[in-house]
């Protein structure tokens, strides 16, 4: 996608990033009130250190990943999407690929996630990358019933 940029969110994107999110958790049925605390706050989750990256396309946002750190040596990845008539272009990929480099570069050990086994697509898409699925010892998210991680190191 030659006009694919993958930029830093600011707060004039805040209802791109809690709609593009929302779809998805409500198409898959996956919403639940925990969600709540990064779609509508993201702020507080930048304050201690998460990075959100946005998507976009020529004027559109079209794709949203959170990474948030775990520790000094562990992120995780929160809240990634990619928008409908979007899908398989190829920006998960670009979006994913980005978290990785910067954890890379700041000298993280391991990404985790959780997600569905709902999502089969997703789920595909992180073992290509590498991730590894791993026991579901304690969650944030009553709908997750698949943690990886992704050895950096």
């Amino acid at each position: 996608m030659k006009n694919l940029e993958i930029k830093i969110y600011e707060n004039k994107y805040h209802k791109q990033f809690k709609e593009i999110n929302l779809n998805w958790l409500n198409e898959f049925e996956l919403y639940e009130k925990a969600d709540d605390a990064l779609l509508d706050n993201p702020n507080l989750f930048i304050e201690k250190g998460a990075t959100i990256f946005l998507a976009h396309l020529n004027t559109k946002i079209i794709g949203t990943i959170c990474l948030n750190p775990v520790n000094k040596t562990s992120n995780e990845i929160l809240k990634f999407a990619v928008k409908d008539g979007f899908k398989g272009l190829g920006v998960g990929k670009v979006l994913m690929q980005t978290c990785i480099d910067l954890c890379k570069k700041n000298n993280i050990e391991t990404i985790i996630l959780e997600s569905s086994s709902k999502l089969q697509i997703a789920l595909k898409m992180y073992e290509k990358f590498g991730f590894e699925h791993t026991e579901i010892k304690d969650t944030h998210f009553v709908t997750a019933d698949i943690k990886m991680e992704l050895k950096l190191k």
